[in-house]
Formats: C-alpha cells, structure tokens, sequence
C-alpha cells in the first residue's frame, strides 16, 4: 500500500473511531464493528463507513430509528445510496440479534470483510460471543478485543435510562405497534425502487440492505 493510501486510511480510521464513540449513547445497541473497505483497508478519499451493528432482540426497529436519528442530528450519517458521495459519514446497512450473529457471507469479498470486521464499541463479553460464533472465519478474530481501535467506554446514562424505561411494555408497544410497521412500510417503498440483486433482509431479528455487492 501506498504512503497515501496508508494516510488516508490512518485518518479515516480516526474519523471512524471519534463517530464510533457516540453509539454508547443510543439505547439497546450491543456492540458495533467496522466493515466494508475500512475492514479491508481498500479505501480511497470518497470512502463512507460500513458498519455491522448489534442490537437487543425486541428492539430492532427502535434501535435503528434512534441511530438513524441521532446520527442525522450530528450529519454522521449516509443519506443516499449513491456511491462516493458521502465520505467519512456512517453507512447503516447491517443490522444483527443474538439470534443472527452467525454471519452468513454473500460473496467472496463480503467473507473476506467478516475475517476482517473491527470492533469499534461495545460490550466486550457479547463481542467475545458473536466472534466466537464466526470463528469459521479465521482465529484472530478472537483477539479483534485486543485491537486499541475498540472503545471499552461503558453505555452513557441516557441510553441506560431510555432502556429501562422502554425494556417492557411500552417498548414492546413502540416496536410491535408503532416504530416496527410504520419502518417495514417506509422500507417496502424505499426496496421497491431498488433494482434487483445483492441481498435484502428485513425481518425482527436481522436487517440487511446489500443491492450492488462487490
């Protein structure tokens, strides 16, 4: 790899970490790990930031809407699908359970990113257990912990207060009756004018948006 290949890659990396950190604010997510070309270290200036994010089963639609909103306020986030044209900003297109940590690799590139995935944030335990699951993909990943890239902050207050609050019924009438159908509707609209290919996933357990895989 080039110098400026390399310094371009040691910036964005800087970048990455200092919006990584904001993910301890946002309530039930579990952890968060970089994917994509910063994984693979294939980036150029244009690069966005591809990131797998963990969230607590019951609550994959709030979680995404609260980091959809939270990131929009900060402008850390991705707004459109078109390529190089949102650089350093966070690409959400990965979203994961307890239930489907067990990656499923589309392609070769996308096998070589998950041997690859940094973590950025989170619970360390959780993050030892999802790597556990994919040790298919090589056994370093059982030391990505390790990496002084993670963030081992503790969740923020805020985000422990929201939990609390939202951790049954309510939470559960938010998710299943507001937030869950008015996202599927909102996604049904927004996939139908997608050509076809790649992967597409949206269920309670797992959210993937993959249309142009490499």
């Amino acid at each position: 790899m080039n110098t400026k290949k390399l310094l371009a890659l040691d910036l964005k990396w800087k970048k990455l970490i200092k919006l990584a950190d904001f993910f301890r604010f946002i309530p039930f997510i579990d952890f968060v790990a970089a994917t994509g070309s910063m994984a693979v270290g294939n980036v150029n200036e244009n690069s966005d930031f591809d990131v797998l994010i963990s969230v607590r089963r019951g609550r994959i639609f709030t979680a995404r809407y609260m980091v959809n909103f939270f990131f929009s306020i900060i402008h850390g986030r991705r707004l459109d699908d078109v390529e190089g044209s949102s650089p350093d900003k966070l690409c959400f297109n990965h979203f994961i359970t307890e239930n489907t940590w067990e990656l499923k690799p589309l392609n070769s590139y996308s096998n070589e990113i998950y041997k690859n995935m940094v973590p950025l944030w989170g619970d360390e335990e959780k993050i030892k257990n999802f790597l556990n699951k994919n040790s298919a993909y090589g056994d370093s990943m059982e030391k990505l912990t390790e990496d002084l890239r993670f963030n081992s902050k503790n969740k923020s207050f805020i985000a422990k207060l929201i939990e609390f609050f939202l951790k049954n019924l309510l939470g559960d009438f938010l998710e299943n009756k507001i937030i869950g159908p008015i996202s599927k509707k909102r996604l049904e609209r927004y996939l139908a004018s997608k050509s076809k290919g790649g992967r597409v996933i949206v269920t309670g357990e797992e959210l993937e948006f993959h249309f142009n895989p490499k």
